[in-house]
This record gives structure tokens, C-alpha cells and sequence, in this order.
């Protein structure tokens, strides 16, 4: 019994076949987004939370009280470690960590390659699960030539090998023992690495640095012991900077370590703007669905009379249609999988995790789709049901429709918030393609376009002089300069600062740029006051920013900036005016630039090329490069390529909201097309009727179109104020941002008007151009 009513559903589906595609089609890729969007949430939400000691894990944040930012920075002096493990009795532990990994040749054997190497406390390893396959690393050792990999890397550089006491060689000089392999550390992890160096390898070329207050190149970690209140311990750890350093106006506070990635670096929000998308997917779907399957309850009139005459009840078709939905509804989640599987790296990409090896169907995406199989099922069969009590069996014998005023006004809220909805998508993407392209095109105070650089490794750094000299004699270079870091990559800053006249509350980071004279040429820097070090007296170049800092208005040549505890007293012999270093959704700060004083070596040289003769002058570079350096791999960045990684989140946003709004178009007009053939089977003699009395097919075509146009209208208005809001919001996050045109809504409302009319004017033209004899033969 049970098997021939499955085999008559089935049956009963099988018959609709222009509207059975429509739905699964429908259907399929809403299910394909919702397993992709519930599989990003729980990527995001499983971040970090493989360590075993998560609940007691805690970054050591760094406060300026004289900024807005209460959290902090994810920076620390280097000296805070040593004494969180010795001063508080609550911290089981503490590790420091180097801010950044450094890019560092790794040889052994034939294998040489250029790997990104993690200096760091190895007590590191002890506070987080990063297991140990092999050897082990001592919680504290005065070894500092001693190196762990991952497996990964193990494979790689020593294939089936024992590692362990074998010796590699780093950047063609330094040899260190391979103490310890560990396993590959997940994707989602804020603390990444293939190779770990002790971080007490920065004392052999700079003595007692890693015992400053003042640094904030660095990071710090700290564990505590079970029961610990973090805020209790925050309390006492507030001004332990002072305590060390009284210049510094820096605090300290613990931050936890499980909260970092979704809150401190802002993931939070992508979270739940994935997770609003896929609930508006899944109301869009439905939606149409519901549409669909009410444009399906009128075709099947007769069919529903003929049951009822024959002692059917309204709750026994009522049944029949929502097993029918059922039934719809698993088989196109049964497809959806299927075709989030196909298209698994498009998806991945699309969400940007591409990387991750998870796979997407877990005990959560499962129950998020069966809690979307039960919802859409039971609304999309509620509406067509509710219809089905509106039908009298003479009525539908006869194919008179009466419809409830309610069911046709639910009908038409529904096509209004789907083209709402529509017009939201279309208004976003609109408004994040236009700050992308803001972003990408924004003057940042300097020309970063034929500007590339290369790091002097090995032998280069001895022979920059002879290298910089060879390339300036060749006529397609510009100019070249040195510097410490490039202008995306600075974490050299701290604050401490003194001049005349500062408010003893005040103290701001400085971030530091060591370079010379040639710098401001090669970037395409101007300057607002004085020279970039052309003149003989010693001195150094500050931003436009700090110079206000200093001395609002005025003119800070020849001031004195003062580092108290370094005995440093600097003059200021020119501002440049500002340029933005950091990303745009960060306000320019203080920037200092300091002649050769060797406080850091000078690694980089920039080079500026002429855009004629491009890979003539590319060639010449590394044959150069190399014939100074052969012991070392040949590799050069370009500035900009730096600069477009920077907004990778930006753009990946803007595909989302690409893809997304082609979804929500097309869905919604799924769902329009369904409401039309609706509309047109109620109308069908009235149209045959206005035929007959000599109306013409522009007239009908009018008449059917003037109510779509009135809600798609209403659709508009309702769909403004709320993209305006959201994308507002969302502007917000950016220092620097785009306006929000007008335009932008106008002519989101005008695409969604064009393409309503485009889906509904093929049904009104059908209906026109049709005989009218047909309509009305049974008249």
C-alpha cells in the first residue's frame, strides 16, 4: 500500500515536467549555496579550537589609551614573556613569538628552496597542540641553532630519511640539527608554520634585544592555569610596560586566544554575512517554490474536483501535495549534493577556501540541510494547500478559480520580496565593486606601478654598493633605493617619543622606515617641507600625519625628536607628504624615516623600471643579480602585486556578491515566471473576451504587465533604504571609502524592472497573440 502511493507521487511529479524541471533546477542550487554557506560557518566557528588548552590560551594585546581601539593590537615588546612566567603565579606559561615568519633559504642535499620560517620560544609547543612525530623540543634551551619541520616539509626535503640529527643549511651559511618533526598544522590555525628556529637566534646579532619595553615587532602568547579569571589577572597586568619603561604610555591586557580569529581580526562579520546570505537563499527558494507549486494547484483544478465530487477531503489533497513536496524537495537535495560536489573548487573558491581539505557534508551541514528540507517542504506545500480550500468542486469542474484575497495578496508580497531581495544583491555588488575599484585606484602619495624589489640575501647584501651602481648605469632604470622594509610589510614601530611641547598623555606608535637619500625618487614621494636627506646635516624625515602630531599648522623643521631611553636626539629635516603604508581600512599613521644608522639592516632594494623594454631590463636584473649571487635562487616582487594581495578579501567578496546576485535574479525569476502562468490561466477568457471586443496585443500585453511593474516599483522602495543601511555599515569598516551614488540603487531598480519584463512579457505575448476562439469555444 505504502510502496503505491510512493509509485503514484512519484507518478503525479513525473506529469508536471516544465514545472517539476523549474523547481529542482531551483531547488538543487539552493541546496548546492546552503551545504556551501553552512560549510564556511563551520569552518570559521572550528578556527583554533583543535588546541587541547583553548579555554586557557591568551594573546597578550598591546592598548594606546589615546586611541579609540579598546582590544588593542595583537603586538608586544619582547621582554613581556619572561616576565608574565616569572612575576604572575596565575600564567602557567608564556611564549614569544616573531611578528611574522621570515622568508629563509633552506637547503639539505640537492633541495633548496626559499621557505617561510617561524622564530619562536619553544615553549610554544608546549602551550599549543602542535604534536611532536618525532624527536622533541625542550620547553627552554640554549640552543639556538637547533630547527623542527613539519611532516610535510620532512617528506619533502628528506623523503623516507630520518630526520632527526641531520644538518640544514640556512641561507647557504648557518647550519642547524633537526631536533624534532611535528604534524602539519591545520588550515585553520592563526599560528602557521613549516619551520621553527628558536627566537633566540635574534641575540647573536643583536644582544639584549629581546629584553626591550619598547619593540612592538613581536607577539606574545600566554597560558594560565585552570580557574584563572583573565580579567582578574588583566588588572595587575596593566601597566607592566611602566613598570619597565615609564616613558611608554603602552598597556598591557590578555585577550582570548578562541575569540582571536572571529573577533579580534573581524571574521565574525563575514560569518554572519554568509550566514544572512543563506538564509535569504533559502527564503528565495522557497519562495519560488511556493509559487511554482500554487501555479501547479490551478492546472490541476479538475483533477482536485474530480477527488473531491468522489468524497476526497481538502485535508486528504492537502496530504497528497505536501507528500508531493516531500518528495521534490529530497530529490533535489539528493541532486544539490551532488552538485556541490561537482562543483566543490568553484565554491571553495568562491567562499575562499580553497585550501582546506574538510570535506562538506558533516553531522552540522547535514542537520542545517534537513532543517531546510522541513521548513521549505512544509511552507512550500502550506500555501498551495491553504489555495486548495478556496476551490469548490463545480467551480474547478468548470474551471472557475476563486481565489481568497489573502492567497493573492501573499502571492504578491512574495514577488515583491524577491525582487526586494534581488535589488539588495544587485545594489551591493554595484556598491562593492565600486570600493574595490577605489581601493585599487586610490593616489597612495606614491607611484607603486614598474616598481619591483628584491631582497639582498647571501653575498648581495655585501655587494649592494656594486649592485646598485651596475643597474643605475642601465638607461631603462630610473632610479633605485635601499630600505629596510617595504612599504607593505613594516613591523618595525614603537612609540616613546619626545619633543618640546607633547602632552605627557600622548604617545603615539612610529612606524620606521630605514632607507636613503634616493627613496623619495624612487617611489614618486613629495615633499611638504624640506629635503629627503640631500643635505650633509644629520636628521630624519617624517610623514605629514606626524607632523601634525607635533605641531599642528606649523613648520617642525629642525625640531627635536627625542628617544630617551635609546639616548637618541634626532632632528627633523624634512616632511613628505602623507602616504599610505598600511591598508586602506586603517587610517595613516605616524611614519618616520631614518638615514643608515644600522639599526636594521637595509635588506631591500627598489628598483624603478622604465615600462619600455620591460623584459629586456627584467633580464638584466637577474643576470646581474645572479652573477653576484650564484649561490642563491633569483626572485624579484612587483610593489603592486603586494598592494592587490592586500584587498584579496575585498575581491573575493566581490565575486561572492557576483554570484549571489545572478542566484537571486534567476531564482526570482523562476518564481515570476510561475506567478505569470498563474495569471494568465485565470485570465485566459477574459483576455479572449477583450480580444473578441477589439482590444489590440499591446493593450493585453499592458493590462497582464502593469501589476508585475507595480510591485517590482514596490520592490524598489522597499529595497533602498535597506541596501543603503546595510552597505553603509559595511563602508564603515574601512578608513578610506567610496561614496554610495545614487545611481547605484536607480539603476539596480531599472535592471530588476528589464529583466521582470523580459520573463513576464514571453507569457503576456503568448497570451495576447493567442485565438481567442480557443478561450472561449466551451462558452
Amino acid at each position: 500500500m505504502f510502496i503505491n502511493k510512493i509509485k503514484r507521487l512519484i507518478r503525479n511529479s513525473l506529469k508536471l515536467k516544465q514545472s517539476l524541471l523549474i523547481n529542482l533546477i531551483g531547488l538543487s542550487v539552493g541546496f548546492a549555496v546552503i551545504i556551501t554557506i553552512a560549510f564556511f560557518v563551520q569552518e570559521e566557528k572550528a578556527y583554533d579550537q583543535f588546541h587541547e588548552q583553548i579555554e586557557n590560551l591568551y594573546c597578550v594585546f598591546t592598548i594606546e589609551p589615546t586611541t579609540n581601539n579598546s582590544i588593542g593590537w595583537h603586538e608586544s615588546v619582547p621582554a613581556i614573556p619572561e616576565a608574565l612566567r616569572n612575576e604572575y603565579p596565575e600564567i602557567a606559561n608564556a611564549a614569544l613569538v616573531r611578528n611574522g615568519t621570515e622568508n629563509m633559504l633552506v637547503e639539505y642535499g640537492n633541495n633548496k628552496n626559499y621557505e617561510d620560517v617561524q622564530l619562536a620560544e619553544p615553549n610554544l609547543f608546549h602551550m599549543f597542540s602542535f604534536p611532536l612525530v618525532l624527536g622533541e623540543i625542550p620547553e627552554k634551551t640554549n640552543e639556538t641553532h637547533i630547527i623542527a619541520l613539519s611532516q610535510k616539509m620532512a617528506t619533502k626535503y628528506f623523503g623516507n630519511e630520518d630526520p632527526i640529527g641531520k644538518p640544514i643549511i640556512i641561507d647557504n651559511k648557518d647550519k642547524f640539527t633537526v631536533v624534532a618533526v611535528y604534524k602539519d598544522i591545520p588550515k585553520n590555525s592563526s599560528i602557521n608554520f613549516d619551520f621553527w628556529i628558536p627566537i633566540e637566534l635574534v641575540e647573536e646579532t643583536e644582544p639584549g634585544y629581546l629584553d626591550t619595553w619598547y619593540n612592538l615587532s613581536f607577539k606574545a602568547y600566554a597560558l594560565l592555569k585552570p580557574g584563572i579569571s583573565y580579567n582578574e589577572v588583566n588588572k595587575k597586568l596593566y601597566d607592566r610596560i611602566q613598570q619597565s619603561n615609564p616613558e611608554s604610555k603602552d598597556k598591557v591586557q590578555l585577550y582570548p586566544f578562541a575569540k582571536l580569529h572571529l573577533e579580534a581580526w573581524g571574521h565574525q562579520k563575514n560569518v554572519r554575512t554568509m550566514s544572512l546570505i543563506g538564509i535569504i537563499v533559502t527564503l528565495l527558494v522557497c519562495l519560488n517554490f511556493i509559487n511554482l507549486q500554487t501555479a501547479e494547484v490551478f492546472k490541476r483544478i479538475k483533477q482536485f474536483g474530480i477527488k473531491k465530487i468522489n468524497g476526497a477531503s481538502n485535508q486528504h489533497i492537502s496530504l497528497q501535495l505536501f507528500a508531493e513536496t516531500f518528495l521534490q524537495t529530497f530529490f533535489a537535495l539528493f541532486i544539490g549534493i551532488m552538485m556541490s560536489y561537482a562543483g566543490k573548487p568553484y565554491l571553495l573558491h568562491l567562499i575562499n577556501k580553497s585550501n582546506t581539505g574538510a570535506p562538506l557534508l558533516t553531522g552540522f551541514t547535514i542537520s542545517v540541510v534537513l532543517i531546510c528540507v522541513f521548513l521549505l517542504s512544509t511552507l512550500s506545500g502550506f500555501v498551495p494547500a491553504l489555495t486548495i480550500r478556496s476551490i469548490t468542486p463545480t467551480n474547478s469542474l468548470k474551471e472557475k478559480i476563486s481565489e481568497k484575497i489573502s492567497v493573492k495578496k501573499l502571492r504578491l508580497v512574495i514577488m515583491a520580496t524577491q525582487f526586494s531581495l534581488a535589488i539588495i544583491f544587485i545594489a551591493s555588488l554595484m556598491i562593492t565593486a565600486k570600493q574595490v575599484r577605489y581601493l585599487q585606484n586610490k593616489n597612495l602619495g606614491f607611484n607603486k606601478e614598474q616598481l619591483l624589489y628584491i631582497r639582498l640575501d647571501g653575498e648581495l647584501y655585501d655587494k649592494r654598493d656594486v649592485l646598485q651602481q651596475t643597474l643605475n648605469q642601465n638607461s631603462n632604470i630610473v632610479s633605485t633605493s635601499f630600505a629596510t622594509n617595504s612599504p607593505v610589510g613594516i613591523y618595525w614601530n614603537g612609540g616613546g617619543w619626545d619633543w618640546d611641547g607633547k602632552d605627557a598623555n600622548f604617545d603615539p606608535q612610529v612606524t620606521y622606515i630605514e632607507t636613503d637619500k634616493d627613496f623619495s625618487k624612487t617611489f614618486g614621494i613629495k615633499m611638504a617641507q624640506g629635503d629627503f636627506f640631500e643635505s650633509d646635516r644629520p636628521g630624519v624625515v617624517i610623514n605629514n600625519t606626524f607632523a601634525q602630531m607635533i605641531a599642528s599648522g606649523e613648520n617642525v623643521l629642525g625640531k627635536i625628536l627625542i628617544l630617551e631611553d635609546q639616548g637618541i636626539k634626532i632632528p627633523i629635516t624634512g616632511v613628505i607628504k602623507d602616504i599610505h603604508f598600511k591598508p586602506l581600512d586603517r587610517k595613516i599613521g605616524a611614519l618616520m624615516f631614518i638615514p643608515e644608522m644600522g639599526f636594521e639592516n637595509m635588506r631591500y632594494l627598489f628598483v624603478k623600471v622604465s615600462p619600455a623594454n620591460m623584459t629586456q631590463t627584467l633580464n638584466f636584473i637577474e643576470k646581474t643579480v645572479t652573477s653576484l649571487n650564484p649561490d642563491f635562487p633569483y626572485w624579484h616582487h612587483f610593489l603592486d602585486d603586494d598592494f592587490a594581495r592586500l584587498y584579496t578579501q575585498e575581491r573575493t567578496l566581490r565575486s561572492q556578491m557576483t554570484f549571489f546576485s545572478i542566484l537571486a535574479i534567476l531564482i526570482s525569476c523562476m518564481g515570476l515566471w510561475g506567478i505569470m502562468v498563474f495569471v494568465v490561466k485565470q485570465r485566459v477568457k477574459e483576455i479572449g473576451i477583450r480580444k473578441v471586443n477589439g482590444a489590440k496585443v499591446s493593450e493585453i500585453l499592458a493590462l497582464l504587465n502593469k501589476d508585475f511593474v507595480k510591485w517590482v516599483v514596490v520592490a524598489f522602495m522597499v529595497a533602498t533604504p535597506v541596501a543603503y543601511y546595510a552597505m553603509n555599515n559595511w563602508l564603515q569598516n574601512f578608513a578610506y571609502q567610496t561614496t554610495i551614488s545614487w545611481w547605484i540603487f536607480a539603476l539596480a531598480g531599472l535592471l530588476a524592472l528589464g529583466i521582470a519584463l523580459l520573463t513576464v512579457s514571453w507569457q503576456s505575448w503568448r497570451a495576447a497573440t493567442r485565438n481567442p476562439v480557443e478561450a472561449l469555444r466551451y462558452e
